[in-house]
């Protein structure tokens, strides 16, 4: 493999593309806002939003420090040490000291949520142009631009008040892309870094973030005077996820090995294949391709085997070793870890819908672009092979779309572009015909209109007891453990100064296994589960029934009864019947009768 298109040959465009992003991103972002009027002050978003803005606000007030981040309001007396990134935690909170220099505190907050997510939609965007344009040249850029502009379902993890980190994984991954169709040096070192900051941020992206590093060591496969762009690689990854995983892991864990997040097996799995590949280069340079091969191989068996070998559960993926309980009574019925055909068929989701028409026009644009044989680049292999990753992941759980999404655009303005310069005399009109034919606002028409396609209502993030206001009289109560259904969890962690028992993560076995026996509980055992527990609250949706944390359990457990409004004798109700969070307070046990 050669590199595709020489620094002399490179297309240009009258603008730099920073400033076309920047551009793309400011009415993107108008956009967006205009669409959810009054929404950051409503709602926290979902339950990973509301997670991160409580690891927040207890970064920013010292209820946590940057290397003990141990949440102990939640399953306690254990407490919980969440996987998640302390970069993501620690940008977030930056940005809220920041605005608070001039701001109340809350309106700190509410800014923070509006422009961080917004502001990763600037690189996201970047990607996209240079990719497409590195394919085919500048006639991609028109048809890239307005691909971004019509499509807010895009954007799904970038709306204002989206504050988790899948928005940094895929920016992540589209720049590590980036780095890989260049294939140069400069590219090496791009792909490097941002698979380092990957790892640290989280796994989720991690095939995608393997397969641009690996194409530096295909390249040097194939033609060994790639060699110089793979040492770059491979320096630039192991640089940038050594001071990652040292600035964000506490000292104490750095020998630690789990599967769910960058820790010291897959920091040595990583060490392996970057001093590997290091010592593979310059060992084998002027040696035959057999050889380089086998050098590589040996290489890649032996980063997985270390990674493995520290912690054997990873072979089942990042959530090996969790617990089969919490299988049927939670994640099986996650939503967005659904399949991506089985969730359109249940949920009629527009988003997914209009997903699948973005792949298949991707999948035909891949197509299209190899069609001749100078088309069949590096490039082009490249992201071939991320597109095909992203497809076979998403369909096997919804939440990775997005990187399919993503991962089309650049493949589509390409194939435009190319259309363009080839066939329609240079003229933009026919491909800005056909973005507009194949936009949301022509697409998402269509499909209301199909016949039978109904989306069912799902309250589980947008119910009224999931609103700010509904957490109010809860907050004035004095702190206590609050046994509630393991989706309020993270926001009555976040809107109070309570301790929760169950939310939907799964380093919380403890946590979930103790709510769910004591919300499933039936008279006569209720009570006690409950007061085991330490429970100072009950706390109930009605509006969510529905749900699978209700509809799965008994009728006369102590949720369904809770679901009636037939709370038992030892809650005491707090709250109006019309309510949309009820609130029951725990009745003092009877004082034992001793005999005289």
């Amino acid at each position: 493999m050669t590199s595709d298109v020489t620094k002399a040959e490179r297309p240009r465009i009258a603008l730099p593309l920073p400033l076309v992003a920047l551009a793309v991103a400011v009415v993107v972002g108008i956009l967006l806002t205009l669409t959810l009027p009054g929404r950051l002050q409503v709602s926290l978003g979902d339950t990973d939003d509301a997670m991160r803005f409580m690891m927040v606000r207890a970064l920013l007030s010292g209820e946590t420090s940057w290397f003990h981040p141990h949440l102990a309001r939640l399953q306690p007396p254990l407490g919980l040490d969440m996987h998640w990134s302390r970069l993501a935690d620690g940008g977030m909170a930056a940005m809220v000291w920041l605005f608070e220099r001039f701001m109340a505190p809350d309106q700190a907050e509410t800014a923070m949520r509006l422009l961080w997510p917004l502001a990763w939609t600037v690189p996201a965007i970047w990607c996209v142009l240079a990719i497409a344009r590195q394919i085919s040249g500048s006639a991609s850029i028109l048809p890239a631009i307005c691909l971004l502009t019509l499509n807010l379902l895009l954007y799904a993890q970038w709306r204002p008040g989206r504050i988790d980190h899948h928005d940094l994984q895929i920016v992540l991954s589209l720049v590590a892309m980036m780095g890989a169709v260049d294939g140069r040096r400069r590219g090496a070192l791009v792909t490097g870094v941002a698979t380092g900051l990957g790892m640290a941020i989280g796994l989720e992206a991690l095939a995608f973030l393997a397969l641009a590093g690996a194409s530096f060591s295909l390249r040097f496969l194939f033609d060994p005077r790639q060699a110089p762009a793979a040492r770059v690689y491979a320096t630039a990854l192991l640089t940038s996820v050594t001071l990652f995983y040292l600035a964000q892991t506490p000292p104490h864990l750095l020998a630690a090995s789990v599967c769910d997040a960058l820790a010291a097996n897959l920091w040595c799995g990583v060490a392996v294949a970057g001093m590997g590949l290091l010592i593979t280069t310059w060992a084998t340079r002027s040696r035959g391709p057999q050889l380089r091969l086998a050098a590589l191989v040996v290489v890649g068996a032996a980063s997985g085997a270390v990674y493995l070998v520290l912690d054997p559960a990873c072979l089942h993926g990042p959530l090996g070793g969790v617990d089969p309980r919490l299988k049927p009574i939670w994640m099986d019925h996650v939503g967005e870890m659904q399949p991506l055909l089985r969730n359109l068929a249940t949920k009629h989701s527009e988003f997914v819908a209009t997903s699948l028409v973005s792949i298949g026009l991707s999948i035909a644009s891949w197509a299209w672009l190899g069609s001749r044989a100078e088309g069949r680049t590096s490039a082009w292999w490249v992201l071939g092979a991320m597109l095909a990753a992203s497809v076979f992941i998403a369909l096997g759980a919804e939440r990775m779309v997005h990187y399919a999404n993503w991962f089309a655009l650049p493949l589509i303005a390409a194939a435009l572009g190319d259309l363009t310069t080839r066939y329609w005399k240079s003229s933009p009109i026919p491909a800005l015909a056909l973005v507009i034919l194949f936009s949301q606002p022509v697409l998402i028409p269509a499909i209301d209109d199909i016949p039978g396609w109904e989306r069912p209502v799902d309250p589980a993030n947008d119910a009224p007891c999931t609103h700010r206001p509904a957490f109010q009289s809860l907050a004035k109560l004095p702190p206590g453990l609050v046994l509630a259904e393991i989706n309020l969890g993270p926001r009555i962690a976040a809107e109070t100064k309570d301790s929760v028992m169950a939310a939907p993560y799964h380093r919380m076995t403890f946590g979930i296994l103790a709510a769910h026996h004591a919300l499933a509980a039936a008279p006569g055992e209720d009570e006690a589960a409950t007061r085991a527990l330490g429970a100072s609250y009950v706390v109930n949706c009605p509006a969510q029934s529905g749900q699978f944390h209700h509809r799965t359990l008994d009728a006369t457990s102590l949720q369904a009864r809770l679901d009636r409004f037939m709370p038992p004798v030892w809650l005491e109700p707090l709250s109006a019947r019309s309510a949309p969070l009820q609130i029951y307070r725990v009745r003092p046990s009877a004082p034992a009768v001793t005999s005289q």
